[in-house]
């Protein structure tokens, strides 16, 4: 059977999705939305972990569970990024005395990427997140100073054509 030429050798002319072509809006429950992008690193990792049947079988598998599904994630801020993201969240905070409870805040994180020229809007979310970790690095040299944040997302989604992809 003949292969389509379009099938054999793909289009080399199309601007795949980058880091220079990425917005992410962070919409904090009960308060403002903002797009922000002084973060040097934003991550999301999904995973099932799933039982086994073994049965008789001489030890194969020969059933599997549905599972139980593990959403994870994190972003690395810029020290100037984290201040701006923690007078948004300190506004919907709860307070104690003169302490605002953080991590009680509850936020969704909206990631898009569109390449320059495309059609095709690549949308991911983790939603439900609220800060778990601080892990500020300072560090000799020219680098920017940076701190890594558990953002512990409820639930991670990757859309396409508006339908919502999930694991479980």
């Amino acid at each position: 059977m003949a292969v389509a030429v379009s099938q054999e050798y793909p289009l080399l002319n199309e601007i795949a999705p980058s880091w220079a072509d990425i917005t992410t809006t962070i919409n904090i429950t009960d308060g403002e939305s903002f797009t922000d992008i002084d973060y040097k690193e934003i991550k999301w990792k999904s995973a099932v972990e799933k039982g086994e049947q073994r049965g008789a079988s001489g030890g194969r598998v020969i059933k599997r569970t549905t599972g139980a599904k593990t959403d994870e994630g994190s972003a690395v801020f810029y020290k100037s990024g984290l201040r701006k993201l923690l007078r948004a969240l300190q506004a919907a905070a709860p307070v104690r005395g003169n302490q605002r409870l953080i991590s009680l805040v509850t936020f969704d994180v909206v990631i898009l990427h569109t390449p320059p020229g495309a059609d095709d809007i690549y949308h991911e979310e983790m939603r439900g997140c609220s800060i778990s970790s601080f892990d500020s690095t300072m560090t000799e040299g020219t680098d920017a100073e940076t701190v890594a944040i558990d953002l512990m997302p409820i639930e991670n989604v990757y859309i396409v054509d508006g339908k919502e992809m999930v694991l479980l």
